[in-house]
């Protein structure tokens, strides 16, 4: 026989390594959960098969080749040493490419088993076994890992996909999914959409649940700006960096000469007394964030004397934007203290008592396009996969997909991380239970809750309103927040409900999907409140760490790491899984 050039076979074993760096270092891809009790669990069998698919090809090409008969000689030992160091080089890169992964010498170990077996079974097939599988070994070998991969992609949850759903949710042409534009309805409409593709059923006819809501918005024009009279002494501010709307603002166009809040207002009744004469219908009242939190401390008499005022304006340490349900007597905005001029600084703060700039009277403007909408019609969408042995007990995910909306007709709040990032988790966690092989004992509900922003009115209807019994409720997961995690994640009611939160706690530290988990206790700070309040136990998880970028213009989908996104899949999933929707749970706890 004419020797073989070692490339006519090596193509084969070079080809599946490169399928497995693939697998093993794509940031879509995630192994699936791997109970620590299970000598051979899912995660251990497909490194072990992935390696044993590695080393049976390697083996074959090195034996097979004629040109260095002592290489094939010792085929055996170069297949093991040259896998388990392929093995430790994946390990490796896991740990250092920031791939939402951990290096894990479990996995390893799984490597070298495969390897190992792989290369036993060929050493005892003998000369005569060799010659037939010529031809079967190849094909015997691609067959495992059509398999494998198969496997592995339908147990994977993809990352890319759910980038791909936070840039379009936070993107301009759903204007921050608020009140302005229809902004919300054009996001429920993708998620319809969305819940469609994935052959979900719904809750509801369209997997709608309408409600309503009073909500101020903010369609026109927002500015400020103060000057010195007779002084070239300018500054203006603009929405979004430099200055938002008060959620309370009313509509209006104020020009006024500015009054600074004394703080010996709250101590000194002399000052009390003054301001009682100020003629605060002609004046814009200045105050710092810290004041303004202290003016229901003021007697009522002089609270409303305040109130009575033109314009005002609060300096405030971070702009933090929000919603409500009612306006105020006059427009106000609050502007960022890092953009109030050193010469406003002085003269204002400088001379709390009358807000004189060196001799000059200083104005301030407001500006501020308002409108109040009653009764506001928007919506909860709702679907479930039904349980295969449970269909009416009940595990739920839920997330809001609305924000705030826009400020003006160029500025909007894109919300990726609040909370585009946690409507991204439900829909990968949807996709996971809705394929045929995940289908769940207990039904899993998906909750996407509209009016979050606005003080939890759409989780409130639906708690009022259920579309499933709540005492059938097993457990709620409530996902907001999910768009960084490089300090780990903080669980929401993990010391209301100790039990199911060490399962929780025991499950990451056995795969450790997150770096950290944090237990606090009641919070009125997101959906899950009515649900717990109502007696339905329910976490509220959220990642930390990474982009601070919070009910602003800057919480962008390019600033979010995701560095716990694929971590805190496995980890719901898990638990999940262990509250009754794996497949084949009989019984509750």
């Amino acid at each position: 026989m004419p020797a073989t050039p070692l490339r006519s076979y090596f193509g084969l074993s070079l080809a599946w390594a490169a399928v497995v760096l693939v697998l093993t270092l794509t940031p879509a891809d995630e192994m699936p959960r791997t109970p620590v009790w299970e000598l051979l669990s899912f995660d251990t069998a497909a490194h072990a098969g992935v390696f044993f698919v590695l080393a049976g090809l390697t083996w074959f090409s090195l034996h097979r080749q004629r040109r260095w008969p002592r290489l094939a000689r010792w085929a055996g030992l170069a297949v093991l040493v040259g896998s388990i160091a392929f093995g430790a080089l994946i390990e490796v890169l896991q740990m250092t490419m920031r791939l939402g992964r951990h290096g894990e010498w479990t996995d390893l170990l799984s490597d070298a088993i495969g390897a190992v077996l792989a290369v036993g079974l060929a050493a005892a097939s003998g000369r005569r076994q060799q010659r037939r599988a010529k031809m079967t070994v190849p094909a015997i070998a691609l067959l495992v890992a059509g398999a494998t991969l198969g496997t592995l992609s339908a147990q994977a949850q993809n990352l890319p996909r759910a980038r791909t759903t936070i840039k379009k949710l936070a993107s301009p042409e759903l204007h921050g999914r608020g009140y302005v534009k229809q902004g919300e309805h054009e996001a429920a409409a993708y998620l319809r959409d969305r819940l469609r593709g994935l052959k979900l059923t719904p809750l509801a006819p369209n997997f709608t649940q309408p409600f309503t809501l009073d909500v101020n918005t903010f369609p026109g024009e927002v500015a400020a700006a103060i000057q010195a009279d007779g002084s070239p002494l300018t500054t203006g501010w603009r929405a979004g960096t430099s200055c938002i709307a008060a959620p309370n603002s009313a509509a209006g166009n104020v020009k006024a000469r500015i009054f600074l809040l004394d703080t010996l207002v709250f101590t000194k009744a002399t000052v009390q007394a003054r301001y009682l004469l100020v003629p605060w219908s002609k004046r814009v009242l200045l105050m710092r964030a810290a004041d303004a939190a202290r003016l229901h401390q003021l007697p009522s008499l002089l609270q409303m004397r305040l109130n009575s005022a033109a314009a005002m304006i609060t300096v405030v340490p971070k702009l933090t934007a929000s919603l409500a349900a009612e306006q105020a007597p006059q427009p106000r905005v609050e502007v960022l203290a890092e953009k109030v001029p050193l010469w406003l600084d002085k003269a204002i703060f400088g001379d709390s008592a009358t807000g004189a700039a060196k001799g000059h009277t200083v104005w301030g403007t407001v500006r501020v396009g308002a409108q109040l909408q009653p009764k506001y019609q928007t919506q909860n969408l709702a679907a479930v996969v039904r349980g295969t042995a449970r269909p009416d007990s009940f595990l739920v995910l839920s997330a809001h997909y609305d924000h705030l909306g826009m400020m003006g007709p160029k500025t909007y709040f894109p919300g990726a991380n609040d909370n585009a990032s946690g409507v991204a988790l439900l829909l990968e966690l949807a996709a996971y239970y809705a394929r045929p092989e995940n289908r769940p004992a207990y039904s899993v509900v998906f909750l996407l809750f509209g009016a979050e922003e606005a003080g939890l009115v759409g989780s409130s209807y639906f708690v009022v309103h259920p579309l499933i019994p709540l005492k059938s409720i097993k457990f709620l997961v409530n996902l907001d927040l999910l768009g960084t995690g490089e300090q780990g994640a903080t669980v929401v009611n993990g010391r209301v409900f100790e039990a199911p939160y060490k399962r929780l706690l025991a499950l990451n530290n056995a795969h450790h999907y997150l770096p950290t988990l944090a237990a606090r206790g009641r919070a009125a700070n997101s959906d899950h409140y009515p649900f717990s309040e109502a007696g339905v136990p329910a976490f509220f998880i959220y990642t930390r760490g990474g982009s601070t970028a919070y009910h602003d213009v800057n919480d962008k989908p390019a600033a979010l790491s995701l560095a716990g996104f694929s971590g805190a899949f496995g980890l719901v999933r898990d638990f999940l899984n262990e509250e009754g929707a794996a497949p084949g749970t009989k019984k509750s706890r």
